[in-house]
Parts: structure tokens; sequence; C-alpha cells
């Protein structure tokens, strides 16, 4: 495993991580733009382990309206994950 790989890794497990935290603390955001709302919300008031809108844009998580399509598979992934468990 190179370290490139080993960085990526970590931080897309912390985008899904926090997706995970933001879906179990509102579980009636049933849809993109309550979700959405609900991880802006996190993001500002920094309770998912102090991290930020720019810390979090470190780990993967763009809150800009041109990644919607790439927070949208990320809301996916977290979901598919919390189901399995």
């Amino acid at each position: 495993m190179n370290a490139t790989w080993g960085k990526e890794h970590l931080l897309n497990k912390i985008a899904v991580e926090f997706v995970r935290y933001v879906l179990e603390q509102n579980p009636k955001a049933d849809n993109f733009v309550a979700i959405y709302d609900a991880m802006s919300r996190t993001a500002c008031a920094r309770s998912f382990h102090n991290l930020g809108h720019e810390e979090l844009a470190m780990a993967g998580i763009s809150f800009s309206l041109l990644d919607t399509n790439k927070l949208e598979e990320l809301i996916a992934q977290a979901q598919r994950l919390m189901v399995s468990k």
C-alpha cells in the first residue's frame, strides 16, 4: 500500500463517518436537501470531532452545489453501511 492510497482511504473514512454521524443525529432527514442542511449545521457547530467546513473539505466533503453528485454518492455509501450494521 502506498502512502497516497492510505491517506485517501483515511480521509474517505472520515467523510463517511461524518455522514453517518449526521444521519444518526437527524433520523428524520430523509431527502438530500434535509441531509445537506443537517450536514451544514453539523459542520457549522463543529459537533463531529470539532471538524468544520474547512477540515471536512480536506477530508473530501464539499458543500459546493457543483459537487452534489459526489455528496449524494457519499450519503448513499454511509446509508448502506448503516443498514449493514
